[in-house]
């Protein structure tokens, strides 16, 4: 009799520890599978947040280019009229002397229609578009040459 219930009880043990192991195996397995979704979802974010600096770095390298290719384009430019030939000095004076001259003109006209005008009803028109283009030849042509000035 001792002998059969040491087969059973051995036998039980056995199975007990077999059992064990295999439910100790699950939880071995499934915490490895755990661990293995952390390191995918790891490298999943890290993959994602590489794309989003490679992206930040390819912008910054299109506006470097872009930026170098507006200075090539405006030193050609610039070239362009550098290396024009004048043939006459007084021509360059004439050429200097256009937009001082027109403004001058304008606001001469300007001074004119507004001292000799006795009906406004019909010249309003005229001195409004004059004045309209002396201020707007007086604003642009002095204000961007200050501009120029500033950069």
């Amino acid at each position: 009799m001792e002998f059969i219930l040491s087969v059973l009880t051995g036998g039980a043990t056995g199975i007990i520890g077999s059992v064990i192991g295999k439910v100790f195996g699950f939880v071995d397995g499934y915490l490895e599978e755990k661990k293995k979704d952390k390191e995918h979802t790891r490298v999943i974010e890290m993959t994602r947040l590489q794309s989003e600096l490679r992206s930040q770095e390819l912008e910054s390298e299109r506006e470097i280019v872009q930026t170098q290719q507006d200075g090539q384009i405006k030193t050609a430019a610039y070239d362009m009229f550098v290396n024009v030939p004048v043939p006459y000095p007084w021509v360059a004076a004439i050429l200097r002397l256009i937009r001082p001259i027109l403004t001058v003109m304008l606001v001469a006209i300007v001074g004119y229609i507004y001292a000799t005008s006795d009906d406004f009803g019909q010249q309003e028109t005229i001195i409004q578009s004059v004045i309209y283009m002396a201020s707007t030849a007086v604003l642009f042509w002095f204000g961007e040459r200050s501009m120029n000035n500033k950069k």
